[in-house]
């Protein structure tokens, strides 16, 4: 899946949010993290199995 298939729809409400929090959308089908005008995308599998701290 591509940034393009992501879509716009999922990113334009987190763009016109202003603040200092990261933001990010989490793809069930998605092979390449980037970060795309402040906004993280990652796999969702990457999400789960991420360890904090």
């Amino acid at each position: 899946m591509s940034i393009g298939m992501i879509g716009e729809r999922e990113l334009a409400p987190l763009r016109k949010i202003n603040d200092i929090y990261e933001k990010v959308v989490i793809a069930g089908e998605y092979f390449n993290p980037v970060t795309q005008e402040g906004i993280k995308i990652i796999l969702l599998t990457d999400f789960l199995l991420e360890e904090n701290g």
